[in-house]
């Protein structure tokens, strides 16, 4: 009996220790966290009042055109996530984005959901996608956004192993515009946006994006109004710590 309650003396000890290793690593992750030292970036913490706009789904050839007219008429930068497919069929809007002084990063190669593919799948839209964008006059990129922002860590695993890092959002300006006035849901992003903020936007896909065309000079003006500056992505990076955890 005595045995018994040793073994089972043992047995609770090993549980709690087991217990408090456990704590010690989900409190390690939360710092990792705090310190942004996740490969995966939805905003930046910074004091300087700067902001990266950026589109997914192009290139377009109806959307697109309109989107690099906005951003040039305002001198603002913006970074582009492509889908693969849609490079291949039409290089030079690609090639326009960067000579306007734009960034491109790999958005898979058909925009699939990543999460349901298999790992061997997967890795192949991701290293597609890059190879679209070299293959067709751009530098390979170091900026990665899964399709509809669904990611996992092998997901993102396979995008540092083509050398890119994972960018996801805090705001999207759909999400803003598409049900309510233009104006009144620019405001409400503009209200909501803090210096790091990465705010997505649309320049492909199937919908129609004639109110993200309708709402982008509008929120170019105001953010300029409240004195931030539109950097790209890669420039957002170098100006604080990024972060993992969406507003």
């Amino acid at each position: 009996m005595a045995r018994g309650g040793v073994g089972r003396g043992v047995v609770i000890a090993v549980c709690a220790l087991s217990l408090a290793v456990g704590v010690i690593v989900v409190r390690h992750a939360d710092v990792a966290h705090a310190a942004g030292e996740s490969s995966v970036v939805a905003r930046v913490e910074t004091t300087k009042r700067v902001v990266a706009l950026t589109f997914d789904d192009g290139p377009n050839g109806m959307w697109t055109p309109l989107v690099q007219q906005r951003l040039a008429q305002a001198h603002v930068p913006a970074t582009f996530f492509l889908i693969g497919h849609d490079v291949a069929s039409r290089p030079d809007l690609m090639q326009a984005e960067l000579a306007a002084g734009s960034e491109v990063g790999d958005h898979t190669f058909r925009h699939p959901r990543l999460p349901r593919l298999t790992p061997a799948k997967a890795r192949a839209e991701i290293r597609a996608g890059a190879d679209a964008i070299t293959s067709n006059g751009g530098r390979r990129p170091s900026l990665f956004r899964p399709p509809y922002g669904k990611t996992t860590e092998a997901i993102d695993a396979m995008a540092r192993a083509e050398g890119m890092r994972t960018i996801l959002w805090d705001l999207s300006l759909e999400h803003y515009v598409d049900h309510v006035s233009v104006p009144r849901g620019v405001a409400k992003l503009v209200d909501a946006v803090r210096p790091g903020s990465i705010i997505l936007a649309h320049d492909g896909g199937k919908a129609d994006r004639s109110r993200t065309m309708q709402a982008l000079p509008l929120l170019i003006s105001l953010l300029k109004a409240r004195g931030y500056r539109f950097v790209t992505v890669s420039q957002l990076l170098s100006e604080g710590t990024a972060e993992a955890n969406r507003a």
